[in-house]
């Protein structure tokens, strides 16, 4: 039988990725290969914040399952105002 992944859309500054994840797999873990993907590796994950499409920020501890309302979700993540340049 093979587990059931779910697909969700992961904008990072404004690039879609997207991520195969498990329902109880942390949003974390589906971060960080969005980072990875995009090749965003150069800020750390404590510097990035995930947001759904109503602007609400997301924590990152909690199970894709208990944060995405349906497959195909797109969530939107950015640098923390204040964080980047040189």
């Amino acid at each position: 039988m093979r587990e059931k992944l779910n697909q969700i859309t992961i904008v990072v500054n404004g690039q879609p990725i997207k991520v195969q994840v498990k329902p109880e797999t942390l949003i974390r873990t589906a971060v960080i290969d969005a980072l990875k993907e995009s090749g965003n590796s150069g800020q750390p994950l404590e510097n990035w914040e995930l947001r759904d499409s109503s602007g609400q920020i997301i924590d990152l501890d909690k199970s894709v399952e208990n944060v995405v309302p349906k497959e195909g979700t797109e969530l939107f993540l950015s640098l923390k105002a204040g964080v980047g340049g040189n």
